[in-house]
């Protein structure tokens, strides 16, 4: 009995020295590093007369930090121009070649020969999008998708390939047959024969879930029942999913939340989504002036961009990278279709932007700015609110406020000093926001103490914004969190008395 208590203790060392490890690597990562890297990409088509040349588009992707770009087709001249550039490449295979790829593997075989293999290592090509929007589409296409995915796949395992590139889809919105609660979505009936044998092969391979999503047409298409802010990432007021209590600030995240949740009722709970288009016109008709215009498409595409790589997530899956392209690069002129249709561009032919954007570090916004706060994290936090500027409050009472808390009221504002990491953007707004917010927290959140002569008001959507992050924030990209503090005392206090066994 004595022995076996010995051997008890010994190995209860162990485990404690384990536990220690675990604990340093965990300190280590909730202090200096965030969560896995995220980003945004474009998509690439060349439907258009006097587009610059594959050297000349490689030249603007690096010159505007672009780091990935979707292909819609594997053209020579194009993947050899992204040789040597590090720019992360998805290739396309057309809707008019499935067919042929489904007839075996020696096709699937020949194709990857021919469009993958002569470009890697030099080009970088991370995965072949097969299709596109290919179960939606009238073409009879649906039956030979997934066996021309798995033939791909075939062939990329037999040029050792497999591992770094991965083979997906991309689909419409339209699989979905409800968005909106996401927690209630499924795929529409028609197409689950289909999408399941799918999501087997992309569970098997450990690839990924690839979707259109495109706010500008559920607003335009349901236009009553979605408000325009909603839409753009300007939120005037979540809506609440009745099913799973969960916010929703903006309608791209509803809509790839309703993804998730329909891959879920499938049996799917581990698969991740890449947004392969997204986006706003920036010109139509002239009943549409008030929906597609430069204003909307600046103030889309710059929040979608802060909003990614602020590394939100979704409120189903916070934290999670959602990799996204932009649709697309340059405006096609030869589409068919409305005005709309052919107006999706960020650039013109010669390299100058159709409007102000940027896809360099978090936390920019509209027209380039740094987002407002609010309009940064966006996530909903548990039993956390803050306190920040209202919105549109007038100038003069903003500043008294500001200099009474700062003052008189001890708040900490030196994180709004100049050079400092909240002083961009450099306005009352939101230095106010972050002042009140510190004062606020100080008092335990107390509503008395976020009243500044109707200037302030109270949310529970996170403010932070690139490195600025407010007290109360649960951000894990810099600064340890009171719950993350309090559980590793707590297993520190259990593993000391371990050591004492020795």
């Amino acid at each position: 009995m004595e022995a076996e208590v010995r051997f008890w203790s010994r190995q209860r060392v162990w485990v404690g020295w384990g536990q220690l490890i675990w604990l340093l690597i965990f300190l280590w990562a909730a202090c200096c590093s965030g969560a896995g890297a995220t980003y945004v990409g474009v998509c690439y088509g060349r439907d258009a007369y006097n587009l610059p040349s594959p050297q000349k588009v490689v030249q603007l992707l690096q010159a505007q930090a672009i780091p990935r770009v979707r292909l819609f087709d594997a053209d020579p001249a194009v993947l050899g121009a992204l040789a040597n550039t590090q720019i992360e490449v998805v290739v396309g295979v057309t809707n008019l070649e499935i067919a042929d790829i489904a007839q075996s593997e020696a096709v699937g075989y020949a194709w990857v020969n021919k469009n993958i293999v002569p470009y890697v290592p030099a080009t970088s090509i991370t995965a072949i999008a097969v299709g596109s929007e290919v179960i939606t589409s009238p073409l009879n296409l649906s039956l030979l998708l997934v066996q021309a995915m798995r033939n791909l796949n075939a062939g990329l395992i037999n040029a050792g390939l497999d591992k770094h590139i991965k083979v997906s889809t991309p689909h419409a919105m339209g699989v979905v047959e409800r968005s909106f609660p996401p927690s209630a979505a499924t795929f529409d009936t028609n197409f689950v024969s289909i999408l399941e044998p799918m999501l087997e092969f992309l569970s098997q391979t450990q690839s990924f879930f690839m979707v259109n999503v495109y706010p500008f047409y559920t607003y335009r298409n349901e236009n009553p029942n979605v408000l325009l802010d909603y839409a753009l990432f300007q939120p005037r007021g979540g809506l609440v999913d009745s099913k799973s209590g969960l916010i929703y600030f903006n309608l791209f995240d509803a809509q790839v939340d309703a993804v998730f949740y329909a891959m879920q009722a499938l049996g799917y709970y581990n698969l991740n989504v890449v947004v392969t288009e997204t986006g706003w016109p920036s010109m139509g008709e002239a009943l549409e002036v008030d929906v597609v215009n430069f204003k909307n498409a600046a103030t889309y595409n710059n929040n979608l961009i802060s909003h990614i790589l602020n590394k939100t997530g979704t409120p189903m899956k916070p934290g999670i990278a959602i990799d996204t392209y932009i649709f697309e690069l340059f405006n096609e002129d030869l589409r068919p279709g409305p005005t709309s249709v052919r107006n999706w561009g960020l650039f013109r032919p010669d390299g100058t932007k159709m409007y102000d954007f940027s896809f360099g570090q978090p936390g920019i916004g509209v027209y380039g700015g740094i987002s407002p706060p609010g309009n940064g994290r966006g996530i909903p936090i548990i039993n956390r609110t803050f306190c920040i500027a209202t919105p549109g409050a007038i100038f003069t009472h903003l500043q008294i406020s500001l200099d009474w808390v700062c003052g008189p009221g001890h708040a900490d504002c030196d994180a709004i000093q100049p050079g400092k990491r909240c002083y961009l953007p450099d306005t009352v707004t939101s230095h106010a926001s972050y002042a009140f917010n510190n004062y606020y927290q100080s008092y335990g959140m107390d509503p008395n103490f976020c009243n500044f002569s109707g200037v302030s008001s109270i949310t529970s959507i996170d403010p932070s914004y690139a490195q600025c992050i407010y007290e109360g924030s649960y951000s894990s990209s810099g600064r340890l969190s009171y719950e993350k503090v309090l559980w590793a005392l707590q297993l520190l206090v259990f593993i000391m008395p371990m050591h004492a066994l020795q």
